[in-house]
């Protein structure tokens, strides 16, 4: 693996926790409409078998609970590359791409939070991704990660 394809996959976490954050929105949305208020109405209505109310409400939670599960799985997406970040041996270099990738933060943020420059903070990162791309683990990692992706397209 190249270090541009890890630096890659690094910045999909970034987008990782921009989808868990609307998938809770959707959540909250599917919650606030599982209840609604009943209205009685003068008109007549026909009785029917089939109870359109109850079917709606299956579908909702089948909703709700397909949700959590990508919630589950992205959230685990997310922790499986924090993971890998812990595997560099030099802690500054796990701090920079940590507060880079995993906290979301700019470059001259991370060289704030850690008192170095900014363009300090671009040679620590790259040299990070480097020792990324030496990680047997990692190697392993990204290619079953690319292979789950093709088997569910």
């Amino acid at each position: 693996m190249t270090p541009e394809q890890v630096k890659e996959k690094l910045e999909g976490v970034k987008w990782i926790n921009k989808e868990i954050e609307g998938l809770y929105l959707e959540l909250a949305a599917l919650e606030s409409g599982i209840i609604k208020k009943q209205e009685l109405s003068t008109t007549r209505v026909q009785t029917s078998r089939v109870n359109t109310a109850e079917n709606n409400l299956i579908s909702v939670l089948k909703l709700k609970e397909d949700t959590l599960q990508r919630i589950e799985r992205l959230t685990e997406e997310r922790m499986e590359t924090s993971r890998l970040i812990d595997k560099l041996a030099n802690p500054l270099e796990r701090s920079v791409l940590r507060l880079f990738y995993l906290n979301i933060l700019d470059a001259w943020q991370v060289a704030e939070e850690i008192g170095v420059s900014t363009a300090s903070v671009y040679r620590v990162r790259q040299k990070a991704i480097e020792h990324l791309v030496d990680k047997a683990e990692i190697k392993g990692y990204f290619e079953i990660k690319v292979k789950e992706i093709l088997q569910k397209l």
